[in-house]
């Protein structure tokens, strides 16, 4: 399951997200992961008809752990600029989006991949002519999506998977279509709005080296059932007892591994331990780079044991504009998890301005 955010010392945060909006604002506070003094300023430019102000706020964190998104993420206490202005009164298309580009304050959670996939929708929608300031790396879940409904921002890169399990903690779709149609629902009941989810994923893998899928032949997770008793499993210690964990291996695709070592969800610890032997198989996010760099094979999951976490666009329904709809989609279409794990693996000290627009440029989106 896609990375969430837990962080229940956040209130002060995100009262006063709440309280400093400003309708109209050109430029935005954008919290970076690192913590630095209060006050701190540096401005860079973004792409053409999109503005950017970078605050640093003390505290904040980076959380790339998994479970449903878990780990802690920090609030923002600085100022947020209004998610859009201008657009109520923009004739409709035959969609019932208003046609006039509009404003949007684009925001991300408080990690590297999402901060990059908001400035790739945001620098897309700047070429459509839409007036975009970002707000990146707000943080936890809760916080964004506050900070989305109350109008501070107007749209946010999300998982489809985990982003419907938090409007509707009783969905039990798994599959990317039908993940998306339930998402359309709970979005609408929320006062948010969908457009096309891409094929790229960041979702949990079962993977092996390659050594290993060509030992056993193994290119499903249905294929471990014959073998899984001889191998050892590295996973988050959680992952015992998750319903898309071992209960799932075992339900699903009658898996049970002979060991189980408690890692992460990836990173170096999970990646050496792969390659050294110390287990055979691991749970990593699919976008890791680890992955490609190492030539580790990820099993398919042909019976959707985890749920589909594609990339989709989440905006306020109150600012989505058709020129938005249409270079989100645009960009969902040219984006799978390949080509995402390999821009994630470009981004260097979290920024992912360059990465972004050099994509678009590359596939005429910029």
């Amino acid at each position: 399951m896609k990375r969430s955010y837990i962080a229940p010392v956040l209130a002060a945060g995100l009262l006063a997200l709440s309280a400093c909006g400003s309708s109209g604002s050109s430029a935005t506070s954008n919290a970076t992961t690192t913590p630095a003094a209060a006050g701190s300023t540096a401005t860079d430019s973004t792409a053409a008809g999109s503005t950017e102000t970078d605050s640093t706020a003390a505290g904040s964190t980076d959380s790339t752990a998994g479970s449903g998104p878990t780990g802690s993420g920090a609030t923002d206490s600085s100022a947020v600029g209004s998610g859009a202005s201008g657009s109520s009164t923009d004739a409709a298309g035959s969609s019932g989006l208003p046609t006039e580009p509009g404003s949007v304050t684009v925001g991300s959670a408080g990690f590297p991949e999402n901060a990059l996939l908001a400035n790739i929708y945001g620098g897309a929608m700047a070429a459509k002519g839409v007036k975009v300031s970002k707000h990146l790396n707000i943080g936890e879940r809760g916080v964004y999506l506050t900070a989305l409904k109350g109008g501070e921002i107007g749209f946010v890169p999300e998982y489809s998977g985990s982003i419907l399990l938090n409007l509707n903690p009783g969905a039990t779709e798994k599959s990317a279509e039908d993940v998306d149609a339930a998402l359309k629902k709970a979005a609408a009941a929320a006062g948010f709005a969908t457009t096309k989810y891409s094929p790229a994923q960041d979702a949990d893998t079962i993977t092996v080296t390659k050594a290993t899928a060509d030992k056993y032949k193994l290119k499903s997770i249905a294929d471990l059932k014959s073998v899984a008793g001889q191998l050892t499993l590295g996973a988050p210690a959680q992952f015992k007892t998750r319903t898309d964990g071992i209960p799932a291996l075992e339900k699903v695709y009658g898996v049970k591994f002979g060991n189980f070592t408690p890692t992460e969800a990836g990173g170096a610890v999970t990646v050496n331990a792969l390659k050294g032997g110390s287990i055979d198989a691991a749970d990593i996010f699919s976008t890791d780079a680890a992955i490609a760099q190492n030539g580790f094979v990820s099993l398919t999951d042909p019976q959707s044991m985890f749920a589909a976490q594609n990339v989709v666009p989440l905006f306020s329904q109150k600012v989505l504009t058709k020129p938005m709809e249409d270079a989100s989609n645009a960009v969902s279409a040219k984006l799978d998890t390949k080509t995402l794990a390999a821009l994630v693996a470009k981004v260097s000290g979290g920024n992912s301005e360059a990465v972004a627009q050099e994509w678009l440029k590359s596939v005429n989106l910029g």
